[in-house]
């Protein structure tokens, strides 16, 4: 049992590093927030390199990233642009509409604060990896590109 409950609390870790970095006190939004940065950067991925990707992140949000993920389709290529990206993100199903991203420059905050927990949880050179295979504009959504 204790394997499970080190999952769990990784995970939890995960999303608390979120709140903490949003400024938010909801841990479901975090949560939602979380899952919809992760599912749009997942489908701007060629699958190989989101497998490497998702390996890293804690168990539970393994789960969330392979939630309705099919690997055969490919990277979406379509969405090169920051507006764009952070419409997908703000889009996401799972997200409380007007309630939990309320306008872009929010997504934009939100997504940054994701991307810096990310930055926070898998290795630089994985995170290196991800970033190489975005459009620019999507690629300074991650800060600084260092450790």
């Amino acid at each position: 049992m204790a394997l499970f409950d080190e999952w769990v609390q990784k995970g939890h870790d995960f999303i608390h590093d979120v709140m903490v970095e949003l400024g938010i006190d909801d841990e479901h939004r975090a949560f939602r927030i979380t899952k919809a940065v992760l599912h749009a950067l997942r489908d701007r991925l060629d699958p190989r390199e989101g497998k490497d990707f998702s390996a890293q992140l804690p168990m539970v949000l393994k789960a969330v990233w392979c939630e309705g993920w099919d690997p055969t389709r490919g990277p979406d290529k379509s969405v090169k642009k920051r507006e764009e990206f952070l419409q997908r993100v703000m889009n996401d199903p799972g997200l409380v509409k007007g309630r939990d991203i309320t306008n872009p420059d929010e997504a934009e905050r939100f997504v940054r604060g994701v991307f810096k927990v990310i930055k926070k949880h898998v290795t630089w050179g994985e995170v290196e990896d991800v970033i190489r295979q975005l459009p620019e504009e999507i690629r300074e959504l991650w800060g600084e590109h260092s450790p």
